[in-house]
Formats: structure tokens, C-alpha cells, sequence
């Protein structure tokens, strides 16, 4: 027995059609919200994780 070709949508992994990314408006918008979130929380990781290590260079030269 043969498989079709098919792909998953990206957002809720229901089986689709291989020319298409996501199975409804619904599903394209949920996952660019949620891929939006995603992308903010690692930006404010960095953000906070480089300042960390500014504020441990400034001790650092301050100091000698």
C-alpha cells in the first residue's frame, strides 16, 4: 500500500495537499502569531543576556 504525497500544516499537522503550507487562513494566521511571540521572547533573551555580560565587561575594566 502507497502513501500519497502529502505534507502536514504547519500550524495543527493535519495531512494536506503537497502544494499547500498551511490547511486554512485560520491555521496561516495562528502560526505567524505564534512564530511572532516566539521570535520577540528570543530577542528579549539576547537583549537581556548581552547586558548581563556589558554590565560584567564595565565591573570588569572598572575595576582594573
Amino acid at each position: 500500500m502507497e502513501i500519497p504525497k502529502h505534507r502536514h500544516c504547519l500550524n495543527c499537522g493535519i495531512s494536506i495537499p503537497p502544494d499547500q503550507v498551511f490547511c486554512s487562513e485560520k491555521c496561516r494566521i495562528e502560526y505567524m502569531q505564534r512564530r511572532k511571540r516566539m521570535l520577540r521572547t528570543q530577542y528579549m533573551f539576547l537583549a537581556i543576556a548581552g547586558l548581563i555580560i556589558l554590565y560584567y565587561i564595565i565591573t570588569i575594566v572598572w575595576k582594573m
